[in-house]
């Protein structure tokens, strides 16, 4: 996903020729806006990647193939990386954990499942120039090496797995502070939050309108650890007597906020909001699955009898 790339440039903007400097600590909220510009170009390039992709599509009669909803999907999936990544929700995420908790959900849970209901691969495909387009088209098709690779890291198992544990992983407190600040091992975590984020919600969701990994019925105990995870993080975190991450206790916090008070709100944003992205998918799936088993089954045509005389001859 060329999202990826985008936020990989992030790492640049911070540790290369264009590392911008740090947002006031005092400026109000609605005033501190990141200055990352090549982490802005790449979102921008990215749509409009995917906007020249989806206009060539309409003009060659292949418009159907994305629907505008499903183009909205992605455009407000972009959005999601943007508010993230470049609001001031970025930049208090440096100084309040329960920000940066909002952070996280936006890269984890709302922008990667409608970045893949837009069914980004053909339209990007399609954006790009013919003499890129054709070899990378061809790079992809079922068989060739970079597909098989695709196959395998987005198989249910390796995809629930990387997502579990990578979200395990950073919420160990000496991990979580070792990526706090304006570090490579931050841009680190957010490159592993939002790709496997990608590869975790692909196969619910094919990002190229193919066929789905998992059935309804293996859907549901596909999501059913992630939702656990983040029930049990937020209830530590909500109910932990004391900070657990040194970052926030040496914090001078804004808006008379304390320590332990921000770790809470950020405990029940992990909670309540977090499990409820991975609840409302479940009974979305539970009602998709009791339907199909309730649809009557057209019966077929009776078998003919074979005609047979009244008497033997």
């Amino acid at each position: 996903m060329f999202h990826l790339a985008a936020i990989t440039s992030q790492a640049l903007t911070r540790h290369g020729w264009f590392a911008p400097g740090h947002v006031d600590p005092n400026r109000p909220f609605w005033a501190a806006w990141p200055q990352e510009p090549l982490l802005l170009l790449g979102l921008g390039l990215t749509v409009c990647l995917y906007w020249v992709g989806w206009s060539r599509l309409s003009r060659v009669g292949a418009g159907g193939a994305v629907a505008t909803w499903r183009a909205a999907a992605f455009l407000t999936g972009s959005l999601a990386v943007g508010i993230a990544l470049l609001s001031p929700i970025a930049a208090f995420s440096e100084r309040l954990f329960f920000m940066h908790m909002i952070h996280h959900l936006l890269l984890l849970l709302i922008a990667p499942p409608l970045l893949l209901l837009g069914q980004p691969l053909v339209p990007m495909l399609w954006g790009l120039p013919r003499q890129v387009r054709k070899p990378l088209g061809r790079a992809l098709r079922t068989g060739q090496p970079l597909a098989r690779i695709g196959d395998v890291i987005t198989t249910s198992i390796f995809a629930a797995a990387a997502f579990v544990v990578t979200l395990a992983v950073w919420h160990i407190p000496v991990f979580y502070d070792a990526a706090q600040g304006r570090t490579f091992t931050h841009d680190l975590e957010h490159l592993m939050f939002f790709g496997t984020a990608l590869l975790y919600w692909w196969p619910i969701i094919h990002p190229s309108g193919g066929r789905r990994r998992l059935s309804f019925g293996l859907a549901l105990p596909y999501l059913l650890p992630p939702f656990l995870e983040s029930m049990l993080i937020g209830v530590m975190l909500t109910f932990a007597g004391q900070p657990l991450y040194q970052t926030y206790a040496e914090m001078q916090m804004p808006w008379g906020l304390n320590p332990v008070t921000d770790q809470q709100l950020g405990g029940l944003i992990m909670w309540i909001p977090g499990g409820m992205f991975f609840l409302i998918p479940m009974i979305g799936l539970l009602i998709a699955l009791l339907n199909n088993e309730e649809r009557p089954v057209r019966p077929g045509p009776m078998p003919r009898r074979e005609q047979t005389s009244g008497g033997s001859g």
